[in-house]
């Protein structure tokens, strides 16, 4: 077991790539807390994990919006398992999918407050929770996730692409500052690729723009031929948050850009052949 001595917070972990982070940590020998806002998710992936391990696995009903909650989740898991070790900042979420210009003024505000709010400012105030505890045991090791549209423009999701495009930002700024202490604190930045989750089924369609039959007849095709294996995703994870790990404020792929793009010319094509068809 890779991870037999690290303990881990990971927040957004009751389903999608939080949850299989969570069962990858614990498969590895970690104790992990898993955090969510939603108590009967938390209480229902905690008693899941307990069968197969037992006290390695706690949880806690957590928004990232609520430094409060954060910091009594970080004291309760140093009481439960000594330390912090390591940290999945992976809550996040989005809301539409379409052109900006299709949304309202009043749109925009709520979904950047939501989308921001969470994926951004949740993900700063997660690490500044957890930092004072990583500086006090003079060891940490910080994930942050990047998505669609942080590293190169993305068309149809701009709000959720400018707040993980501010995520990477921050992640290699806090870097910079990391590497000038004392202590070995690292954090980087998980790319965890096109992946079948709650993320993208959630995600309403801008009104006006296309039907949601159009829509989800794409979105099958997109997973059909660029989707990647969650769990081999999470794996990349691990060598970033072990003791050896000297890398700082980079960014790894969960994913293979060669099979993404080869994909995606595949998609074109068909998505291109159907259209000559139906004319």
């Amino acid at each position: 077991m890779k991870m037999k001595n690290e303990t881990a917070i990971i927040t957004g972990s009751t389903s999608g790539i939080g949850k299989e982070l969570a069962r990858t940590f614990l498969e590895e020998g970690c104790k992990v807390s898993n955090c969510s806002r939603n108590a009967d998710k938390v209480k229902k992936t905690v008693e899941e994990f307990k069968d197969k391990f037992g006290d390695s696995v706690i949880g806690f009903s957590c928004d990232v919006s609520d430094t409060k909650a954060l910091k009594n989740a970080v004291q309760k898991t140093v009481e439960k398992f000594g330390s912090v070790r390591i940290l999945m900042a992976n809550a996040g979420l989005n809301r539409r999918y379409g052109p900006f210009n299709y949304l309202t003024p009043e749109e925009v505000a709520e979904d950047a407050k939501i989308i921001i709010g969470t994926n951004l400012i949740g993900t700063l105030n997660t690490i500044s929770a957890v930092l004072p505890e990583m500086i006090k045991q003079k060891y940490g090791r910080i994930i942050t996730l990047s998505g669609g549209g942080a590293d190169r423009p993305l068309e149809n999701m701009t709000l959720y692409s400018a707040s993980k495009g501010g995520v990477v930002t921050f992640s290699k700024c806090l870097a910079l500052e990391l590497s000038q202490r004392e202590e070995d604190i690292t954090i980087n930045i998980y790319q965890p690729g096109m992946l079948k989750t709650n993320l993208s089924k959630d995600v309403k369609i801008v009104s006006g723009w296309k039907s949601n039959e159009e829509m989800d007849t794409n979105i099958e095709l997109a997973f059909e031929y660029m989707s990647g294996d969650i769990r081999k995703s999470c794996l990349t994870v691990i060598p970033f948050v072990l003791p050896e790990n000297d890398k700082n404020g980079e960014n790894f792929r969960g994913f293979s850009l060669f099979k993404l793009i080869r994909g995606a010319m595949k998609m074109n094509r068909m998505m291109k052949k159907e259209a000559k068809s139906k004319k």
